[in-house]
């Protein structure tokens, strides 16, 4: 397997010593800036109720829980790397009941209906296996008015990078924008955008 294909799986999933040491680290700077950009667009309330999607080691989880006081923050991902390191960051908003970690796929679990206000995911949709399932599925599990916020880079920065085009899906701001649309987003798609210094972060604010 070339490195490109290791570390694009890697990822996708973070897994064993290289996922614990070396993703997480990658995680936690270079999600640095797309985490506040979608922290900001949350604009989280004490009585929300939150789904994140791939959350990683649960960084925005822990800023998003700071807010919460009769809401939840439930996280879900694949990795059992990433779903340990979370639990550890947010172990005392989980013990307070603010936050719930749950390791698992998405789109095999069975999330009650419109059971979410808001839900949101950052860079995570290059690695939906049936992009139009996934974004169908948010959309039933929110709640009429609910918002779902989607981040990721842009197509032509990520282009230049040496990533897996067998792991790695690359979207342009239109490809999202119609995919959520298409979903069933009927109150509208919009794309909100930052450039800070060289780096080009997309988030797509759809509200059901």
């Amino acid at each position: 397997m070339s490195f490109s294909r290791f570390f694009s799986e890697q990822a996708r999933k973070p897994t064993g010593l290289f996922g614990k040491l070396i993703m997480s680290t990658i995680f936690n700077i270079g999600n640095a800036k797309i985490n506040r950009f979608v922290y900001e667009i949350m604009s989280v309330k004490k009585d929300d109720h939150i789904l994140e999607i791939g959350f990683g080691t649960g960084k925005l989880i822990y800023e998003m829980a700071k807010r919460i006081d009769k809401g939840l923050v439930q996280g879900v991902d694949f990795s059992s790397t990433m779903v340990s390191i979370a639990q550890r960051r947010n172990k005392k908003h989980i013990s307070k009941g603010k936050v719930r970690i749950i390791e698992g796929d998405f789109d095999e679990m069975s999330f009650k209906g419109e059971s979410f206000n808001k839900v949101c995911s950052i860079n995570t949709i290059y690695f939906w296996p049936e992009p139009e399932t996934t974004a169908k599925n948010i959309a039933n599990i929110l709640k009429p008015g609910g918002m779902f916020v989607v981040a990721f880079e842009d197509i032509a920065q990520l282009e230049q990078r040496q990533l897996s085009n067998e792991v790695f899906r690359l979207y342009s701001k239109d490809d999202v924008k119609n995919l959520l649309i298409n979903a069933g987003f009927s109150k509208g798609v919009s794309i909100k955008s930052r450039e800070i210094g060289s780096t080009v972060l997309h988030c797509a604010v759809a509200t059901k």
